[in-house]
């Protein structure tokens, strides 16, 4: 075989391997990849492709800049919200940052719906719901609100937050906050990441 020969070979090598990484659009992230942080998130945690917000059982993907919600029982992908979520405030929303080996956690949403029922945070954290942005799964630890984020979302949105929560989203009272066991599962926790829940490898798909 002719050195030209072993040169082109190594090249399609490369390539293919290059092409089964999960280099581009909607592939398989790891921990050193950063994507473009919506202005209405908490602070960014390196690597994280999915935000899961609780309290009306959406996803927001980073990568393709898509809300991800139920609709008669189908997901559907777009940039902005429905109507039906017009008075659910962005700004100071609860968020969740999903672990950064998850992929498409919306086809696990039982997993995400147990572990953070709507309005559960208020029951978790008590008193100190006023300093709590959201939950990154990464640190397993709650996401404080910074003096900037909090007045901001106030400035925007005074009439529709609960000034005694600092910040806070007013609950509507015909949904009450979930006790703090669901289901006979302890809420509030990271969800594990299960082997079905990643991208395979072996390749690399859009999300559907």
């Amino acid at each position: 075989m002719t050195l030209f020969k072993k040169i082109l070979i190594g090249l399609a090598i490369l390539l293919s391997v290059y092409g089964l990484s999960g280099c581009g659009p909607g592939a398989y992230v790891t921990g050193d990849v950063q994507y473009t942080n919506p202005p209405w998130a908490p602070m960014y945690y390196p690597g994280v492709r999915y935000y899961y917000l609780p309290d009306i059982e959406a996803y927001y993907d980073l990568s393709d800049q898509d809300f991800v919600y139920l609709d008669n029982e189908q997901w559907l992908f777009s940039p902005t919200l429905p109507p039906i979520y017009s008075n659910y405030i962005l700004d100071n929303c609860f968020v969740v940052a999903l672990n950064v080996r998850v992929y498409r956690p919306w086809m696990h949403h039982q997993y995400y719906v147990s572990h953070y029922p709507r309005y559960y945070y208020h029951n978790l954290y008590h008193n100190n719901v006023a300093a709590i942005r959201g939950f990154n799964e990464n640190v397993r630890k709650p996401i404080m609100w910074n003096n900037g984020e909090r007045d901001q979302a106030l400035r925007l949105k005074p009439s529709q937050v609960n000034n005694k929560n600092m910040g806070v989203r007013e609950q509507p009272s015909s949904k009450p906050p979930q006790m703090t066991h669901y289901y006979g599962k302890r809420i509030g926790q990271p969800v594990k990441v299960r082997p079905q829940m990643r991208q395979s490898r072996s390749r690399v798909t859009k999300h559907q």
